[in-house]
């Protein structure tokens, strides 16, 4: 697991790290195996077991025995869950692989996070969220953002909904639906320039 601390988030011993707290931390309810974990980050079985003692040992994690194998599951009890959920969600959630994804779709303008995940992003307390909801700023292809969609849910492991609207109707926000979102958090979506 010996990776560069993450560029984002550079507070962690490595990429390795900081990518095994961020799958613990943001999908709770997929809890999965040491040995499932370390295919799915790609990442050395060994390393990562190691990885995991060190933040249970801290405290940050805690492991359930089933069988054999052991399950990593996030500690909420750990006092310094809500901040570093926080941290996680900011560096490495879904604003990121979103951004990642539709920078290759072209005729993205802009794109935001809204509801749920929006609220836990900037510090609403609530539930975690069962879905990604997105708004596409722009004229991309129809069937490129459903491709996104299907390649983001996949990813992420919860559905994940685009809704495009055009420059002209995000700048006039006169329907109900955009005048409700941009009342509501809004999470801006870094998007690459993939024209360099």
């Amino acid at each position: 697991m010996r990776t560069s601390a993450p560029q984002l988030l550079p507070i962690f011993r490595s990429q390795g790290q900081g990518r095994l707290l961020a799958r613990v931390y943001l999908h709770p309810d997929r809890p999965a195996t040491i040995a499932q974990l370390a295919r799915e980050l790609e990442l050395d079985d060994g390393g990562l077991t190691r990885e995991a003692d060190r933040l249970e040992r801290a405290g940050l994690v805690r492991t359930e025995r089933v069988g054999r194998s052991r399950l990593l599951h996030r500690n909420e009890e750990s006092p310094y869950f809500h901040e570093l959920y926080g941290l996680l969600l900011k560096a490495l959630g879904p604003a990121t692989s979103v951004g990642e994804e539709l920078s290759h779709v072209e005729g993205v303008d802009e794109a935001f996070l809204y509801g749920s995940w929006a609220a836990r992003y900037v510090g609403e307390r609530g539930e975690d969220p069962f879905d990604l909801d997105v708004l596409v700023v722009g004229r991309p292809s129809r069937i490129a953002i459903a491709r996104a969609e299907r390649m983001l849910s996949e990813e992420l492991g919860r559905e994940v909904n685009a809704v495009v609207v055009t420059p002209e109707e995000w700048e006039a926000a006169e329907s109900g639906f955009l005048t409700e979102v941009r009342r509501r958090p809004l999470v801006p979506v870094p998007l690459q320039d993939m024209s360099a």
